[in-house]
């Protein structure tokens, strides 16, 4: 990803997003729209259906096979989510600078949650290895192959669509007041 636009907070109650871009030094808002409830719905009534159907089927592979494929298609979906988010976000986003009063409270919450979201990550790839271990012992199973797929698809975009480590240098580099922002005539 070579985006210059790097996350800093997520505000739930305004749904809104601020970013820090990095080559023009300024700090800016981004608003979305609210989760679609008939999408969520839909992928709900999805799982139980393919449930429905697959809780009983067994794909006659070798396990290790099995295994293996499991994993290489979760991360391949993943890498292929991560790449097109990448490029239609450099195509749409166009952020709207926001006073430098506000900034402070969202480099606090910001690094907050960075860190909530990276033991979720943690959390998911345990679940991924746990899927995994599972499936090796399964009969092959096609609801636990879908779903060490799925356990495999989270943590990747978790991860860098959060950009961790460019974060954690702009958070440090705010607490010593070292990280230029730009919107001081706002």
């Amino acid at each position: 990803m070579k985006s210059p636009w790097i996350p800093v907070f997520y505000d739930k109650k305004e749904n809104k997003n601020y970013f820090y871009n990095i080559n023009e030094k300024k700090f800016v808002v981004g608003e979305y729209s609210a989760q679609n409830t008939i999408v969520t719905l839909l992928s709900g009534t999805v799982g139980v259906v393919l449930y429905a159907f697959l809780g009983s089927f067994i794909i006659k592979m070798p396990t290790n096979y099995l295994v293996s494929l499991s994993i290489l298609l979760g991360i391949f979906i993943s890498v292929l989510l991560v790449i097109v988010i990448d490029y239609f976000s450099k195509k749409s986003f166009f952020g709207t600078p926001i006073s430098i009063e506000k900034v402070s409270s969202c480099f606090e919450e910001g690094e907050k949650q960075l860190n909530k979201n990276l033991r979720i990550g943690f959390w998911t790839l345990l679940m991924a290895t746990l899927s995994t271990v599972l499936l090796y012992f399964s009969n092959g199973e096609a609801i636990l192959f879908f779903a060490t797929t799925l356990f495999w698809m989270l943590p990747i975009p978790l991860f860098i669509l959060q950009r961790p480590f460019k974060r954690k240098k702009i958070y440090a580099l705010y607490k010593k007041n070292q990280l230029p922002i730009e919107n001081r005539d706002f």
